[in-house]
C-alpha cells in the first residue's frame, strides 16, 4: 500500500477520499467508515476508535479496521501500551518508529507487525476525555504537519458523532423514563392522535379495555357511539381554545366497552397538545371512587409528559454548540463552573445569539439533568394569561378555567425552569416571580392554597434591564435577584472564523436532510462570510446559508451572491476563472441564469418536474424546491407535467 506521510498530503486525493467516505455516514456506519478510509488515505495497515471505560481503565473499540476487514469486540486495559500515554496526558502521542521495543509487555503489537504508532483523544463538551482515534502501521511513520493536522481534523469530527451517540443514549434511556412514567399510573391513559385514531395505551387502559385493546387504531371498540360523539365535538373545542386553555374535565362523563363487550361509566379529562407541530390528545379515564387522590397525580403526569415529549423533540434537532473563537470559550468556561450550582443565571446577548442553547447546556451539564427543562417565552404570552402560565389556576378561576391546571414552575419542580425574553414581563407577575425566587413558593390564580418549588431559573434577555428599570418598566430587585451570575454572549461579527465553521455546519446538515453534497467553501465564501456585519447573528446566518443552498447553481456550490444581503465586498480572494466570472455577474443576471438553467432541464425532461428523469432529479434537487424557485421565477407550472 502506498504512503502518503509527505507534506503535499493536505493537497492530494487523500483528504478528498476521507471526507467523501464518511460524508453521508452516521452512527456506528460512520466510525466504520472513518477507520477504513483513513488507514488508505494514510497507508497505515490499522486504524481504530475507542471509547473510554475510565473506572476499568480500558479502551473498548467502537470500530477497528485492520489490513483488510474490521475486528469485532476488541477491549484492552491501556496499561503498558502507546495507548496510555495518550489518555493520560490527553494529548497526541507519535511512535515512530521501534514501538514494539519501547512497549515489549504491549502482547497485541507483535502480532500486527507494529513498527509505528499514533494515536489522539476525544474530548467531550466538559473537557472530560471519551475515548481516541489511533492508527498502527508496519512501517515507520514519518511525523509532519500534514499528517498531524489531519489525523486532529478527524479525531474533532469522531469526538463530535461520539458525543451524538452519546446524547442518543442520553435520549432512549429518557425515553424509557417516560414509558415508565406513563405505564406506570393507575388510571388508564388514551393517547390519540389528530383524527382521534389510538396512538397509544398505556398498561391501566389496556387492563380497563381488556380484549379491546387491540392493534387497531379505531376507538370505535373503545366506547360507545354517543361518547365517541362527544370526544370528537370535544376535540373541535378544544382546537379553538388558546394555548394553555387547552384542557377540560367531561362533567358527565364517558361510556366505555370493557373486555367482555359490557359498558360502564368513566369521568375523564381531554387535554391536547402539541408536538414537533402534530396534535395529539390525551383522554384519562379515572375511577369515580379514586378520582379525588388519583387527578392530582394525574394530571401532574399528563402536563409532564406532554413537556418531555417536547424536550425530547428538541434535542433530537439539537446540534452542539459549535466554535472555537476566545470569547466563545469563555462563555463555555462559565457554563462549566455554574452549571452544578443551583445560582441563578442571567443570560444577555443580541436576538438570534443562541442563548437558550446555552440554557440547555447548563441544565444538561446540572445535577437537575434528569428532570425537565421547561422553556418560556415570555413575549409569546398574552399579558392576561401569563400569572396562569406561571403558576397555574383552579377551575373556575377566571372566564374559560374549566379545570384545574398547573402552571410551568410546578411542572419545572426539581428542574430549570428558562425565562426567555424576560423584559417583557408585566410587571404585576415580576413581583410574584420575584417571591418565587426568594421564598420558592406561590399561590395559584383562584386560590388560596401555598405551593412549594425548588426550581433552579435562568433567564434570558436581548434588552438592557438597566434601561428597563430607568424608564420604569422592570423592577430594579428583580433584576439585581437575577443577575447573580451573568453570562453574556457575543455577537457572532465578533467571533471570528466561528461564522466559517457554523456556516460549513448548517451547509452539512441541510445537504445531508435532503440526500446532497456540498461543495467545501471557497475562500471567497469564507472572506463573504467574514465581512458581513450578522445582525440577525446565528439565525441570520442560518437563514442565508439555506438560501444560498436553495439557489445554488450547479447544485453543490453555495450562491452566497444571491443569499446575502446587499453589504460592502471584502477584498477579493484570487479564486478560479469560474469565481472571477461570478464577481461581476449581477443579481438579475444570475436570475436570468437560474431560470435558463432550470428551463433547459424541464425541455430535457419533456416537461416532467418530479419522478426518474425529471428536471428536479437532473439538477440535483428535491422537486418541491425546484416548484418554489419555478414559482418564484415566473415559470408557470401548467407548462409542465408532474412526474
Amino acid at each position: 500500500m502506498e504512503r502518503r506521510h509527505d507534506r503535499d498530503f493536505l493537497d492530494s486525493q487523500a483528504l478528498r477520499e476521507i471526507v467523501e467516505g464518511t460524508a453521508a455516514e452516521t452512527g456506528e456506519g460512520f466510525f466504520d467508515a472513518l477507520v477504513k478510509h483513513l488507514a488508505g488515505a494514510l497507508g497505515t495497515k490499522c486504524a481504530w476508535v475507542t471509547e473510554w471505560l475510565a473506572d476499568e481503565r480500558r479502551l473498548r473499540a467502537i470500530s477497528f479496521w485492520a489490513g483488510d476487514d474490521y475486528v469485532e469486540g476488541f477491549e484492552y486495559a491501556i496499561a503498558d501500551t502507546p495507548c496510555a500515554p495518550v489518555i493520560e496526558n490527553r494529548r497526541l502521542f507519535v511512535v515512530p518508529d521501534c514501538v514494539v521495543q519501547l512497549y515489549p509487555q504491549d502482547a497485541l503489537l507483535e502480532p500486527l507487525g507494529a513498527v509505528s504508532y499514533m494515536g489522539v483523544p476525544l474530548f467531550d463538551m466538559d473537557g472530560q476525555t471519551m475515548g481516541h482515534l489511533a492508527i498502527l502501521d508496519d512501517a515507520p511513520l514519518v511525523e509532519n504537519e500534514s499528517v498531524s493536522a489531519i489525523f486532529n481534523i478527524f479525531a474533532g469530527r469522531a469526538a463530535a458523532e461520539l458525543r451524538r451517540l452519546r446524547r442518543d443514549r442520553s435520549l432512549r434511556e429518557r425515553e424509557r423514563q417516560l414509558s415508565a412514567l406513563f405505564d406506570g399510573a393507575m388510571d388508564a391513559i388514551v393517547e390519540l392522535d389528530a383524527e382521534l385514531r389510538v396512538a397509544n395505551l398505556n398498561a391501566a387502559a389496556r387492563r380497563v379495555f381488556g380484549a379491546n385493546a387491540s392493534s387497531d387504531p379505531a376507538i370505535d371498540h373503545l366506547f360507545t357511539d354517543e361518547s365517541r360523539g362527544k370526544l370528537a365535538y370535544l376535540a373541535g373545542e378544544l382546537q379553538r381554545q388558546p394555548d394553555g386553555q387547552q384542557s377540560l374535565w367531561i362533567p358527565d362523563g364517558i361510556a366505555g366497552i370493557g373486555p367482555g363487550g359490557e359498558e360502564f361509566p368513566a369521568e375523564a379529562t381531554l387535554s391536547r397538545y402539541s408536538v414537533a407541530g402534530r396534535a395529539f390528545y390525551s383522554l384519562i379515564l379515572r375511577n369515580v371512587r379514586d378520582r379525588v387522590a388519583a387527578e392530582q397525580r394525574i394530571h401532574t403526569l399528563v402536563g409532564e409528559t406532554a413537556y418531555l415529549r417536547a424536550e425530547i423533540e428538541a434535542l433530537r434537532g439539537f446540534e452542539d454548540i459549535v466554535g472555537d473563537s476566545a470569547s466563545l470559550r469563555g462563555v463555555l468556561a462559565d457554563v462549566e463552573k455554574i452549571a452544578s450550582t443551583d445560582t441563578t443565571v442571567l443570560i444577555t446577548g443580541e436576538t438570534g445569539t443562541g442563548k437558550e442553547l446555552v440554557a440547555r447546556a447548563i441544565h444538561r451539564r446540572s445535577e437537575r439533568a434528569d428532570r425537565p427543562m421547561i422553556a418560556v417565552n415570555c413575549a409569546a404570552i398574552s399579558a392576561n394569561l401569563q400569572e396562569s402560565e406561571f403558576f397555574g389556576h383552579e377551575k373556575g378561576a377566571f372566564t374559560g378555567a374549566l379545570q384545574r391546571r398547573e402552571g410551568r414552575f410546578q411542572l419545572a419542580d426539581g428542574g430549570t425552569i428558562f425565562l426567555d425574553e424576560l423584559g417583557e414581563m408585566s410587571l404585576d407577575l415580576q413581583a410574584k416571580l420575584l417571591r418565587v425566587l426568594q421564598e420558592g413558593e406561590f399561590e395559584p390564580v383562584g386560590s388560596s392554597r401555598t405551593v412549594r418549588v425548588d426550581v433552579r431559573v435562568v433567564a434570558a434577555t436581548n434588552r438592557d434591564l438597566e434601561q428597563l428599570v430607568k424608564d420604569g418598566s422592570f423592577r430594579a430587585d428583580l433584576m439585581y435577584r437575577l443577575n447573580v451570575f451573568p453570562i453574556h454572549l457575543p455577537p457572532l461579527r465578533e467571533r471570528g472564523d466561528d461564522v466559517v465553521l457554523l456556516g460549513e455546519m448548517f451547509a452539512r446538515n441541510l445537504a445531508k436532510r435532503q440526500g446532497r453534497t456540498v461543495a467545501p467553501l471557497t475562500e471567497r465564501c469564507k472572506s463573504r462570510l467574514r465581512g458581513y456585519e450578522w445582525p440577525g447573528n446565528i439565525r441570520e446566518l442560518q437563514n442565508v446559508i439555506e438560501r444560498a443552498f436553495i439557489t445554488s447553481l450547479d447544485g453543490r456550490s453555495l450562491n452566497l451572491d444571491r443569499a446575502l444581503p446587499a453589504m460592502s465586498q471584502p477584498a477579493p480572494a484570487v479564486g478560479s476563472p469560474a469565481e472571477d466570472a461570478a464577481r461581476i455577474l449581477t443579481a438579475a443576471e444570475l436570475k436570468d441564469l437560474e431560470r435558463a438553467s432550470i428551463e433547459r432541464a424541464l425541455t430535457a425532461a419533456d416537461g416532467r418536474v418530479s419522478g426518474s428523469g425529471g428536471a428536479a432529479e437532473l439538477l440535483g434537487i428535491n422537486p418541491n424546491t425546484l416548484a418554489s424557485r419555478m414559482k418564484s421565477l415566473g415559470i408557470a407550472k401548467r407548462m409542465y407535467r408532474g412526474s
